[in-house]
């Protein structure tokens, strides 16, 4: 199977990449800069992974040229990890700061799905999309406004395109996966670029969320990347994975409470 994985230089993605290579498939790596490439070849020679089984590329998917030139039509499976992490509330951030959230992980990401599932339909092929929103789309997260509304506008959107695909019959397969907290450095960039609003003090509310992240958030991505996998794999109609189990149970309270 040839799959695309966007924002693979590091974190999820990248170990997502070696893992799917591990079970047999050829991996497209992507990186949002072409400086990224060089590194993410590096290490992936590092860990001695064939050559023979991927190939990576500089991948910008708010460019419309760039989606258009990236072959999504020879695909067999696109994995859409890419995102934009910013922190703050609606009294730190600038509209085109929340405009830019939401044209890279929303716009851009259904721009890139549209144009990948279309081909499939012209060459009556079956299509297989993975992609990476987040636990905060359901359960958000203080601080982290516009990301978390970015995710949830992603899962109701591809709720409604897995259904659509259903009742219609349409040659595709919808996959949601929403990952908890892991260390991968994202959530405490997020964090890290929480501005100092002279008016509506967060200091106090920051430190909080920063030892939660650190209490809570898990080591490694075994185990959200092993739930990739399977939606990669999975012929069944289920349509959302999550992972930690811990965070799993912790959603599922908050829902029971507050949903």
């Amino acid at each position: 199977m040839k799959i695309l994985i966007t924002g693979a230089a590091s974190g999820i993605g990248y170990d997502l990449g070696c893992a799917l290579i591990k079970k047999g498939h050829y991996v497209y790596f992507t990186t949002h800069k072409r400086e990224e490439l060089e590194p993410l070849k590096q290490k992936l020679q590092s860990q001695k992974v064939s050559q023979k089984n991927y190939q990576c590329l500089s991948f910008d998917i708010t460019s419309r040229k760039e989606r258009k030139e990236i072959g999504t039509d020879s695909l067999d499976c696109l994995i859409c990890n890419g995102a934009l992490g910013l922190g703050g509330t609606l009294f730190d951030l600038e509209e085109k700061q929340i405009k830019q959230v939401f044209e890279v992980n929303v716009f851009s990401n259904l721009e890139l799905i549209k144009e990948y599932l279309t081909a499939c339909f012209t060459r009556k092929k079956q299509g297989r999309v993975i992609v990476m929103t987040s636990m905060a789309g359901v359960m958000p997260v203080p601080l982290m406004d516009a990301y978390c509304a970015s995710k949830a506008a992603l899962i109701s959107f591809l709720t409604n395109l897995a259904r659509e695909s259903l009742f219609c019959h349409w040659p595709y397969v919808i996959k949601i996966v929403e990952p908890g907290i892991y260390q991968t450095g994202f959530n405490e960039f997020m964090l890290s670029t929480v501005p100092q609003n002279s008016s509506f003090s967060t200091t106090k509310l920051q430190k909080r969320e920063q030892i939660l992240f650190r209490w809570i958030s898990k080591k490694n991505n075994r185990s959200i990347v092993k739930k990739i996998i399977q939606a990669v794999h999975s012929s069944s109609p289920r349509l959302i994975y999550r992972a930690p189990l811990s965070e799993r149970i912790l959603l599922k309270l908050y829902l029971l409470f507050f949903g």
